[in-house]
């Protein structure tokens, strides 16, 4: 099956709230005295500033209350009562003990009304959330700015304000179904704040203890108001510009994909059903973006993306991984093997385990030898999401179809960074060579309703030179290469990598449905030179 998407808009992972500048009183006394005649004018033209519309409307300030938080906020800025909150009790965090670290001995739930708490019963409580790069500092009254070190459970606190590099004190926010709130740490992507009944305390455990609740500070007739376009995500919201390519400045300018323009994006008509990201033409596509867990950075100390992912919950399959491809991901670290459930795509539609079948074995999408720059990073490619099912005696083994085409892939990387699609196909298919192969419902992973895809391809997109040291969005058409290789499933081993493989993008996008490289709209994808690619 094929599908076409509309741009994707993104605007349903974040809006960004502007703030406000403090407003100065630029006028002493003697200049605010108003004459005679001034006063007529304003009488004159009430659309002039500072005459109110309603000159008999009091300025009595409305009453303020803290109320439960039942949705989640693209930006979560403002005022907080973080609690454990159950039948009978509203324990808030608001204080610190040595030896138990986050505790509290304040019980909120007398002062709740129909309004919310009261903010007079409130404020002495609040915990302030403040927006600091991707994540957020959460500055706890009486406490301080609360992090995770590391050393078990325990959390750390400080009177340093967090800047965007200290992710040990900065924290990820989400929303649950069932109206728990998850406050994830952003150095150890493991680690959430929880209440611990049977030893009273907030501290960070990995999901063995009780779930928060947050209550937001508004007026009476406001409440906490919500982002008219929520992010459902459960992580950070990507950063726009961390490509670790050379240039100081690479930003991507902002195109079809979205807010973020990352080159390697193809074009997805993003909706959100409840914590999800969804397609909106296709309900059984499902989106997740995963940025480094292990404080990688791109230029500018910006955090670093691992790689995006389209899911489909028909094949139970992905569809695409998108990924930037640089030399920085390679060296660090070790293979984890941690193979395990993505946790930003529902889990009934992923495999169930590390078991196999069909005659397939666990074919990574993006490799883990892609990922080597951290142990937390490398863990993320072993997500079931960026596993497919491939033959495993003749396609994805030692001089393999695929593992030919994979190392062939590992030589075009190169200091400028390689921008790669790598996808699955699920229909019937013939390549150039005449090897045909048909999809098949197998069983794998603990599931027997897996698709066994027919073709599998990669895109792959970056500046001739490789060294130029400058943007893609500062590259003409002819400084950029682009083209797709697809080899079918049936493809037997020891076949090299050739002009066979090669197709333009804009026939892979005939043949997929999806439309790739919007960000990059000069890019050459109508044709394709065997020769630019040493071939």
């Amino acid at each position: 099956m094929t599908h076409r998407y509309l741009l994707i808009t993104f605007l349903s992972i974040l809006c960004i709230f502007n703030s406000c500048e403090d407003i100065k009183d630029l006028e002493n006394s003697e200049q605010t005295e108003q004459t005679d005649q001034e006063n007529q004018d304003n009488q004159d033209n009430p659309d002039d500033p500072g005459q109110s519309d309603d000159p008999g409307q009091s300025d009595v300030p409305k009453p303020s209350f803290y109320t439960k938080v039942d949705q989640d906020y693209g930006d979560w800025t403002g005022d907080y009562l973080i609690t454990y909150t159950d039948a009978g009790s509203i324990i808030v965090f608001d204080s610190w003990d040595d030896e138990t670290y986050g505790q509290s001995e304040t019980d909120l739930a007398q002062y709740l009304t129909g309004n919310g708490i009261a903010s007079e019963h409130g404020d002495p409580c609040k915990s302030k959330v403040t927006a600091v790069g991707d994540y957020y500092s959460i500055n706890v009254t009486n406490v301080g700015y609360i992090g995770y070190e590391g050393g078990g459970n325990a959390l750390a606190h400080t009177s340093y304000v967090p800047g965007t590099a200290d992710t040990e004190y900065l924290w990820k926010i989400s929303y649950k179904d069932g109206g728990s709130i998850w406050l994830r740490n952003a150095a150890n992507d493991s680690r959430r704040l929880q209440w611990n009944l049977s030893h009273p305390r907030f501290a960070c455990y990995t999901g063995s203890q009780q779930e928060l609740t947050l209550y937001r500070r508004g007026t009476q007739t406001e409440g906490p108001t919500p982002d008219p376009t929520p992010d459902p995500t459960p992580g950070p919201t990507p950063d726009p510009t961390p490509d670790p390519t050379p240039d100081p400045t690479p930003d991507p300018t902002p195109g079809a994909s979205g807010k973020y323009g990352w080159y390697e994006l193809p074009v997805m008509n993003i909706k959100t059903t409840g914590n999800w990201l969804t397609d909106a033409s296709d309900a059984s596509l499902y989106y997740a973006y995963h940025l480094c867990a292990g404080n990688e950075k791109g230029p500018g100390g910006k955090k670093a993306r691992n790689y995006t992912v389209c899911y489909s919950s028909e094949h139970h399959c992905p569809v695409w991984v998108a990924a930037p491809r640089h030399s920085m991901y390679e060296s660090g670290a070790s293979r984890t093997d941690a193979y395990g459930k993505d946790p930003d795509i529902p889990s009934d539609i992923q495999y169930h385990s590390k078991s196999t079948g069909g005659g397939c074995n666990k074919g990574h999408m993006l490799g883990s030898a892609e990922r080597l720059s951290s142990t937390a990073t490398n863990k993320q490619v072993f997500y079931y999401t960026n596993i497919a099912p491939q033959y495993s005696s003749t396609f994805n083994t030692g001089g393999g179809g695929w593992n030919i085409l994979e190392d062939w892939v590992d030589k075009q990387v190169c200091s400028d960074t390689l921008y790669v699609v790598i996808g699955t196909y699920f229909e019937k298919y013939t390549d150039r060579r005449g090897y045909t192969e048909t999809p098949q419902t197998i069983s794998f992973g603990g599931r027997n309703d897996v698709t066994r895809p027919s073709m599998f391809y990669y895109i792959l997109m970056r500046t001739k030179s490789g060294k130029s040291g400058k943007a893609l969005s500062d590259c003409s058409a002819s400084e950029i290469k682009c083209a797709a290789f697809v080899r079918s499933h049936a493809t037997p081993k020891s076949i090299s990598v050739s002009e066979k493989d090669m197709m333009s993008v804009s026939d892979l996008e005939k043949l997929t449905g999806f439309t790739y490289f919007p960000n990059v709209p000069q890019a050459p994808k109508d044709s394709y030179k065997a020769s630019d690619w040493g071939l």
